[in-house]
């Protein structure tokens, strides 16, 4: 396959620049902010090209190369690769080049999980602590978003359920107001790119909505025991679908 999918091309029809294109026309959903910079607006599309599937695990991936396409000069592109580089997604060996990161194993999968259980517990009981009433509305807002979104991931895919729940959690971890959410951060992508679907395929994200809830209902008491408890919950049930889903190959 190319570098970069259709899409990535530096002229559209019309013979403008798809970045300029894209700002003009402000097409991003609603609620997602224009990015401050191109090397933002380029990360976005970067990332989401590997999380789709269109840069392939493994894929090389050459600055000069995604610079023409998008019509931009190399510094944008190059910090673009550098963030997507910190979040797992780009993998730098010298004197070889860049490459989409591979695919990972159901041994890092295990210890990725190992990890965010405490880690994920612990921002959640510091969210019961500073979340705000209006993001306790916002928290419900999102839970209730995730299980309408359910009956249509027949038809539509996993996108739309990956999306919401990943909306869900990070409502929460930037409620706790800690700078460990980088940590989380650094490891996110990779779990919308291929540990989500392995989760939602194997198991019934019903039971995942029913969990949201219990989480929603200890944030909005306040209770921060509970609140950990549930989501380390969360997180060891979503690892048993993935455990499930490489052992099913």
């Amino acid at each position: 396959m190319g570098l970069v999918s259709s899409r990535f091309s530096a002229e559209s029809e019309s013979g403008h620049c798809i970045l300029d294109e894209m700002d003009s026309r402000k097409t991003r959903p609603p609620g997602i902010a224009i990015p401050p910079s191109y090397p933002e607006l380029v990360r976005q599309m970067l990332e989401t090209e590997i999380i789709e599937g269109n840069l392939v695990a493994g894929a090389r991936v050459s600055e000069d190369e995604l610079a023409r396409r998008l019509g931009v000069s190399r510094t944008p592109v190059r910090e673009a690769m550098r963030v997507l580089e910190g979040h797992g997604l780009i993998v730098r060996h010298r004197g070889k080049g860049t490459y989409v990161a591979r695919l990972t194993t159901s041994t890092e999968a295990e210890t990725l999980y190992e990890l965010r259980a405490p880690l994920e517990g612990f921002l959640a009981g510091r969210a019961a602590e500073n979340i705000t009433v209006a993001e306790v509305a916002e928290l419900e807002r999102l839970a209730a978003g995730f299980r309408q979104a359910l009956p249509d991931r027949q038809q539509q895919g996993l996108g739309g359920i990956t999306e919401a729940d990943s909306a869900l959690h990070w409502c929460i971890y930037d409620a706790a107001r800690s700078e460990l959410v980088s940590i989380v951060r650094s490891y996110w992508s990779r779990l919308a790119r291929e540990l989500y679907t392995r989760a939602f395929l194997s198991e019934s994200p019903e039971r995942f909505a029913d969990q949201h809830d219990e989480i929603v209902v200890a944030l909005r008491a306040r209770d921060g025991a509970a609140a950990r408890q549930t989501m380390e919950h969360h997180i060891r049930s979503g690892w048993e679908a993935v455990r499930s889903s490489f052992q099913s190959g």
